[in-house]
């Protein structure tokens, strides 16, 4: 049948997009009881597109080699930096239409990235090109073989646009945010960000989840990127020790670093490393094997904005009571699964404690059933309201009790937010309006 043929190779058929759109408003006028499913959504086609192996980043952004004039897609890119009328979503959490599977921040610990992670407050085209990179995981294929120098000097052209140059002060690095989270890079991808020179732009850069990653190819990948200020290696089970060494040698701007679940690392490394990073204030570390003493440790020397410790079995409630009571300054604490450590008792001593904490993961303590202790602790210690995103997926908190912690705490729990569920990436985040 025509119509059959045409859904199969209607692409072919109408080169164009216009011509595309024309010929499906067509088929859902003349076939109005046809499935929708049987037409493909725009979403859908752009997806196959950038999965087809002709969909080639080399290609589309190599300049003409006699004129070495840039090609039509560059041109476009930078054309964004020059319209401040395009409309610009979150890449992810409240608000966004974004990173919806495979490749969402961090499913279990979304405030993470707090600030900056992603250039949601950068430019377009940096987005553009994060939305192709993320369109390709959520395909399954960001392999070794699809990001060359040319996609990654493209990358590095959209961070230094003179757009960019305005929005930051001139004593100030000019970088950006990128995400090759559950990607299958090695070294042909390093090897072509390194040989385009791009890393100096990097200021974040999140490797959460790639598994083909070792010591070397991390090792050779940061000695390029001396402005680094937030690093994510979690879940990348492949690097040990080494990689710490690496990061300490060549990050000395970097303010955070998660090593959640990279479990060939130790927390005596990690400790071994922390006194030449003097700019670090935020630390992500679940799964390491924390100890009370390793803990105190960790705490007694610097008053830390952001502590991920959990999945610590060893931990105890007096060890976890001792080392964070003096964290005055922590805004975002990761206790999930320490079932030995925290009950409701200890929560009302740490919200007593901790009084800027504005993010809580507390998921999978089951001793904990009420937020009321928390918030007891607050108005004890004269706290101001602030805002709370929480955590508590198995954990034995429920929808009553938090009716409850609102209704005893009026004032301070107005503006609680606690996930019992699967959702929550990326409601955590804490952002910062473009200057």
């Amino acid at each position: 049948h025509p119509v059959s043929r045409a859904l199969v190779s209607y692409q072919e058929w109408f080169p164009s997009w216009v011509s595309r759109q024309t010929f499906l408003i067509f088929l859902r006028h003349e076939f109005p009881t046809m499935s929708h499913r049987e037409i493909p959504s725009l979403r859908v086609l752009c997806l196959r597109s950038v999965g087809a192996n002709k969909c080639n980043a080399e290609k589309t952004f190599q300049s003409k080699k006699k004129t070495q004039k840039e090609s039509p897609a560059s041109r476009l890119l930078r054309s964004f930096h020059e319209n401040d009328s395009i409309d610009r979503v979150p890449c992810f959490g409240k608000g966004s239409t974004r990173r919806a599977n495979a490749n969402d921040l961090d499913i279990n610990h979304p405030f993470i990235a707090t600030r900056d992670r992603f250039p949601e407050f950068g430019n377009p085209a940096l987005d553009c090109l994060q939305s192709y990179l993320d369109s390709l995981v959520e395909l399954g294929r960001l392999d070794d073989s699809r990001l060359g120098v040319n996609f990654w000097k493209e990358w590095k052209r959209n961070v230094v646009s003179d757009s960019s140059r305005k929005r930051k002060r001139s004593d100030t690095p000019i970088v950006g945010s990128l995400s090759l989270h559950n990607s299958l890079i090695s070294e042909d991808t390093v090897e072509a960000m390194i040989k385009s020179g791009m890393g100096a732009s990097v200021g974040v850069l999140d490797l959460t989840g790639v598994q083909t990653l070792t010591d070397d190819l991390v090792a050779d990948l940061l000695s390029t990127m001396p402005n680094l200020q937030r690093l994510s290696l979690k879940n990348c089970r492949r690097l040990t020790g080494v990689s710490l060494q690496a990061v300490a040698t060549n990050l000395q701007s970097l303010s955070s670093l998660d090593i959640g679940g990279s479990y060939n690392i130790t927390t005596a490394e990690l400790l071994e490393v922390l006194p030449s990073l003097q700019n670090l204030d935020e630390i992500y570390a679940g799964g390491l094997g924390w100890t009370d003493l390793s803990l105190e440790q960790l705490t007694s020397d610097r008053y830390w904005k952001g502590i991920g410790i959990g999945f610590s079995d060893r931990l105890t409630g007096s060890g976890l009571r001792e080392a964070l009571m003096s964290q005055t300054d922590l805004e975002r604490l990761a206790i999930p699964f320490c079932e030995q450590a925290l009950d409701t008792s200890l929560l009302g001593f740490l919200g007593r404690s901790l009084v800027k904490v504005s993010a809580l993961d507390i998921r999978g303590n089951n001793a904990v059933n009420s937020l009321t202790s928390w918030f007891d602790g607050r108005v004890a210690a004269g706290a101001e309201a602030l805002e709370l995103f929480v955590l508590g997926r198995y954990s034995n908190i429920t929808k009553a009790s938090l009716e409850e912690t609102k209704r005893i705490h009026p004032i301070h729990a107005i503006e609680l937010t606690c996930i019992l569920d699967g959702t929550g990436v990326g409601g955590g985040i804490q952002r910062q309006s473009a200057d």
